[in-house]
Formats: structure tokens, C-alpha cells, sequence
């Protein structure tokens, strides 16, 4: 009983389903089976499964060669495969959870239940921040790749401008269930972008970002020996390829049958985990120090261009879904319980086209102050995904379990969810501060402000001493500078900041000269 006057005090009509007379009749779904006037609920398992590859294949598999290129292959291998593992294992926790309390519809709900209305409010907020600044990083890619089809013939402002509003016009699309046949398009065609890239870099003689003549190194090493900054931020880039998992509570409430949701979840995230090692491996194979980021661009010269034409509407779908899922969880915020929530009324309406396209034009505006593509997705990894994907749901599994009896189950699951915690919070607190500090370095080092031209850079942090300076010859790579910095046994943070392979300019910070 005091466990439902708590649930009852989160203003969300949730309940334990085997408390909830309601919950027996329609499953406890906040959307209703059969409404007249708008049922959301129309998806079948497969459709599921691929809505939730493509919540996860975008921009987060464009990171994952440079993020190689940081760490080396085998640890890179390691932590895409464990972080597969232990976010597929979350994801099923927060399946399992919503499926014991009725309404529960999004990450913000389960918070309520655990920890009552604040612990919602701050979960929403951080759930709404987190796919803002993915579909920023969304317009970001749309915008690039644009860019690169017209040779930069047109100021890249005007790209962002029509990516959103082809962002929000799909978005607006009322259910997953009708966006289901864009998510397949939109899914083959970011899924073959990628394997051209993947064909080919393995057909040209050398990375279209390595010299032109003579000889180079592709540096492809196993075991990569980058500070704590770069290395951190590189594992916060593979770990945001699987970001997208608080994402699935909103579909599994748009489900026919939400049980077939474990089908859907293993299907999706076992082609993930293949997709991102292979493409991975192959790619910063063959380009080495030389891949670009976002990755698309490796390739170089038509094929890059051929690439980028047919990524754009994949790119497109994803931002569409990350601000469809967005502007859901604002619609089921502001019209939970009223007749309005699934009617054709004008409220109705007026809420759900003022949530997708003012997430949209929220988004635009970070995009254009943060367009440098690694570090925002870094951003998006360590602020938002890390306590959504982790911290968060490891608190889900503490909760599911109260009450149970000890057992070495209990005490295995225990020690798991806390150690998760730790390192979630680590990513959250380490991650978000590093990520900002390379974006101010970044702004520092002079990088264009609005939608630069960071597809051609490559950057690195290293440890240097103040005022060290040390000399390379033009054609130099961000990694051999830094080699270079700690063959000289510096100290402090320093910034590198190459384009077009030639060493344009280097730095210590804060406040050092330029050498």
C-alpha cells in the first residue's frame, strides 16, 4: 500500500500492472489499442527491430574509424563489444521495468517511479537535451554532406536550413507505425553510404587524405597510447554508437504486441555490434591516420561524393526519428490522460507541430554553435547517453529487485548495476568535461564557428611541456606530432590542429603562443 501511495504522489497515474484494474483491460499502455481518431499502436516486431537499428546507426558509426585511430583496433574491438553487450542488457532492464508498472511510457516515467515528480522533471529535461543535440549532430552531417555534392558552391548555413525543415516535415509524421516504411529507406540507404565507403578505401591506392606523392605511414596500430583526454573521448565516441537505447521505451509503447519487443532488441543490437566492428576495422585498415570524420569523406573524390548523395536521406530518417521520439515525449507530457492525447483535435495538433518544430529549430541553432562533429557527439555520449543508458537504467534494476530474497543472482546483479553506476557517472562527470574543454580549445585554435570544414581536420590532444615547440615536416599527421610531444617528455595540455595533412598550427593552452 505505501508502495502505491508513492507511485500515486508521481502525478502519473502509474501503477504495478497487477494492481491496475485498467492495466488488465488494455495492457496498461498509455496509447490505446483501437482508437478511432489516431491509434499509435500498429507496430510489428521486424518494423521495431528497424526502427531501432536506425536509431543507432547514424552519425555515432561515422565516429567509430577516428575513435580507432585514438585507441588502436584491439581496445577498440573490446569496448564496442562490451559496450554492445552491456547497453543491449539495459536496454531489456528498462523493457522489463515498464513492463511491471502501467504508463510507464518514456525513461522520465520510470524516474517518477523510482524517485518521484523532480527525479521525472530533471530525467525529461535530460532526455530532451540528449536528442536535441543528436539531431544537431544530425544537421550537422546532412549539411556536410551536402556541401561536399555541390563542391561548397553554397554557404553551409542554407544546407542546415533545408535539412531542418526537411527534418521537422517528416518528423511531424504522427506515428512510428507510418514511419515505418521511411525507416527502411532510410536505413538501406545510410547502411549502403557505408558500405561504399567500406568497398571503397580497401580500391585506391592510398587514404584521399594522405599525400599525394611519395611515401606514408598509416600509423594502423593495435594498441594506441593517447592521453587521458584523447582516450577518454575516443571511448565516449564508441560508446554513443549504442546511445540511442533510452529511445526504445517510446517504441515499445507503439507496439501491437510490446512482448515481441525482445525480439526486436536482440535482432537490432547483434547487427549493430557486427556492423560497427566490421565497417570499424575495415575502414581504419586501409585509411589509417588519414580517415576523416565524420568517416563518409575517407574514400575522397567521387566516391565520396556517391556516398554522401545516398547517406543524406538515412541521415535525414535519423534525425527525423530522434526528433519524432522528442516531440512524443512532450506530447505524452502535456496531453497524458486528456481526450486530446490520441483525437484530431486542434490542441492536439497545435502541440504536437509546436514540439517538432521547435525541437527542430532548437537543434539548428546548436549545430550552429557547436559544429565540430567528434567533439558533439562526444558531448552527447558523456552528458546525455551515459546517465541515460547506464546510470539510470542500472537504478531501474536496483528497484526491480527490492523485495527479492538474497541469492547469488541478487548479489551478481547488485555488484553489476553499482560498478555500471560508477562508470556511467565517471563518463557523465570526466567525459562532459573534457569533450567541453576540446570544444573550447577547438574555438581557441581559430576552427570556423559556423559548420567549419572539420570533415578535412583532424585533431589530437596531447601532453606537452609550456612552450614547447616541436618542428615536423609538411606532411606531417596529428599523431606523429604527438608522438613527437612525448618523446619530448612534456607536460600540459596541447592542442594540434591539422588540415589538409600539412601542419598548420600548434599551440599549448591555455594562453601559450603559437609556435
Amino acid at each position: 500500500m505505501a508502495e502505491k501511495d508513492h507511485l500515486e504522489s508521481a502525478a502519473l497515474d502509474i501503477l504495478p500492472i497487477e494492481n491496475d484494474p485498467s492495466a488488465q483491460q488494455d495492457d496498461g499502455e498509455v496509447f490505446k489499442s483501437g482508437a478511432a481518431e489516431g491509434n499509435f499502436r500498429t507496430l510489428g516486431w521486424i518494423p521495431a527491430a528497424v526502427i531501432l537499428m536506425k536509431l543507432c546507426f547514424a552519425t555515432g558509426v561515422l565516429a567509430i574509424p577516428s575513435a580507432m585511430v585514438v585507441v588502436g583496433y584491439v581496445p577498440g574491438i573490446i569496448l564496442l563489444i562490451v559496450f554492445g553487450a552491456v547497453t543491449t542488457y539495459y536496454a531489456y532492464v528498462m523493457y522489463d521495468f515498464r513492463m511491471r508498472f502501467s504508463g510507464v511510457h518514456n525513461i522520465a516515467d520510470a524516474a517518477a517511479v523510482m524517485a518521484g515528480p523532480i527525479a521525472r522533471d530533471v530525467t525529461g529535461a535530460l532526455f530532451l537535451l540528449t536528442w536535441i543535440l543528436a539531431t544537431g549532430s544530425g544537421l550537422i552531417g546532412m549539411a556536410t554532406g551536402l556541401k561536399v555534392l555541390s563542391d561548397g558552391k553554397v554557404c553551409t548555413v542554407i544546407y542546415a536550413v533545408v535539412a531542418a525543415i526537411c527534418t521537422a516535415l517528416a518528423a511531424s509524421i504522427r506515428t512510428l507505425g507510418k514511419l515505418a516504411i521511411l525507416t527502411w529507406i532510410g536505413f538501406a540507404c545510410i547502411f549502403t553510404a557505408v558500405f561504399i565507403i567500406v568497398v571503397g578505401v580497401t580500391q585506391v591506392d592510398r587514404p584521399a587524405a594522405a599525400p599525394k606523392t611519395g611515401n606514408y605511414d598509416l600509423n594502423f596500430i593495435a594498441l594506441g597510447t593517447p592521453g587521458f583526454v584523447a582516450g577518454l573521448t575516443a571511448t565516449i565516441n564508441l560508446f554513443a554508437g549504442y546511445g540511442s537505447t533510452p529511445t526504445f521505451m517510446p517504441v515499445i509503447a507503439e507496439m501491437a504486441r510490446p512482448k515481441d519487443f525482445r525480439k526486436s532488441l536482440l535482432t537490432s543490437q547483434a547487427f549493430l555490434a557486427a556492423c560497427y566492428v566490421a565497417f570499424g576495422m575495415v575502414v581504419y585498415a586501409y585509411c589509417g591516420q588519414y580517415v576523416a570524420s565524420p568517416s563518409l569523406s575517407s574514400a575522397g573524390g567521387t566516391l565520396g561524393k556517391v556516398a554522401y548523395g545516398i547517406a543524406i536521406p538515412g541521415l535525414i530518417m535519423t534525425s527525423t526519428l530522434w526528433v519524432h521520439v522528442a516531440a512524443k515525449f512532450l506530447l505524452v507530457r502535456i496531453l497524458r490522460n486528456s481526450e486530446h492525447l490520441q483525437s484530431n483535435s486542434r490542441i492536439h495538433w497545435i502541440t504536437w507541430l509546436g514540439s517538432t518544430f521547435g525541437i527542430t529549430a532548437i537543434s539548428f541553432v546548436i549545430a550552429e554553435s557547436i559544429p565540430f562533429f567528434s567533439y558533439l557527439i562526444g558531448l552527447i555520449g558523456s552528458l546525455c547517453c551515459a546517465p541515460t543508458c547506464l546510470v539510470i537504467p542500472a537504478f531501474m534494476g536496483l528497484y526491480i529487485q527490492k523485495g527479492e530474497p538474497a541469492s547469488f543472482r541478487k548479489i551478481a546483479l547488485t555488484i553489476l548495476h553499482w560498478v555500471v553506476i560508477i562508470v556511467g557517472t565517471f563518463f557523465t562527470v570526466a567525459g562532459t568535461y573534457t569533450t567541453v574543454q576540446s570544444i573550447i580549445d577547438a574555438y581557441a585554435l581559430g576552427t570556423d564557428r559556423a559548420m567549419s570544414d572539420l570533415v578535412r581536420l583532424i585533431t589530437a590532444r596531447a601532453f606537452v611541456r609550456p612552450h614547447t615547440s616541436v618542428d615536423l615536416p609538411t606532411g606531417s599527421t596529428a599523431s606523429n606530432y604527438q608522438q613527437a610531444l612525448w618523446r619530448s617528455g612534456g607536460r600540459g595540455a596541447g592542442i594540434v590542429d591539422m588540415q589538409s595533412q600539412n601542419l598548420r598550427k600548434c599551440r599549448t593552452i591555455p594562453g601559450q603562443p603559437d609556435h
